[in-house]
């Protein structure tokens, strides 16, 4: 969890083990000072005085770092690398949702996430560190995948339909939304979501605003 207290112990690491808690401590603490864009893998090895190549080398990058510090299995960028690199464009959109909801329905994925959303909630830092992980991880990756001279205001509206879903289906547990079943809430959602995922031409655009 991101409000863990960090361990402040300097020197060299002792041991693996010691080094992978060193600089998931020291990782914890600069998410909380400098947010998820200000931080950078060489502050964080900085903080925890460990080579810089350890990091990648038990994390392989920031996000995937993020995502051991925030405990998740699976963070939501991960997911939408996953599918987006099995899935043709046209199939994106369900598939998409389906994963996550398969994701989402697993208890401890679950929970971490839910975690992640309760510390936004009642902590300054820990809303920081969240909305610029999902802003340069999420509505970043699907900038990129999706393209287009909109394609961020896109892609921030299919970032809305998801945390919209799971603030509404597992935090809240807002009926009918939480008892759908998991066809019925890509049928409900699909539609909306693959319109935010496809590029839309300047003439189209014209003609829809007529």
């Amino acid at each position: 969890m991101i409000s863990t207290v960090v361990n402040k112990r300097r020197g060299r690491p002792s041991g693996p083990s010691n080094t992978r808690e060193r600089i998931l401590a020291a990782a914890r603490k600069r998410f909380e000072q400098d947010g998820y864009a200000g931080t950078s893998l060489r502050s964080i090895a900085a903080q925890a005085d460990v080579d810089h190549s350890l990091i990648t080398y038990y994390f392989g990058s920031k996000e995937g770092l993020f995502r051991a510090v925030a405990e998740l299995a699976l963070s939501p960028a991960r997911g939408f690398d996953i599918v987006s690199a099995k899935v043709a464009p046209e199939h994106l959109a369900p598939a998409l949702l389906r994963s996550a909801l398969s994701a989402w329905d697993r208890p401890g994925y679950r929970d971490g996430l839910a975690r992640l959303f309760a510390d936004a909630l009642t902590s300054e830092a820990a809303l920081r560190v969240l909305r610029e992980y999902l802003h340069t991880e999420m509505v970043g990756r699907l900038t990129e995948h999706i393209g287009g001279s909109d394609a961020e205001r896109r892609a921030a509206t299919a970032a809305t339909i998801f945390s919209g879903l799971f603030l509404t289906r597992y935090l809240l547990r807002l009926e009918p939304v939480a008892s759908l079943s998991a066809d019925d809430v890509v049928a409900q959602l699909a539609p909306a979501l693959r319109s935010a995922l496809t590029p839309h031409s300047p003439g189209a655009t014209r003609a829809s605003r007529r």
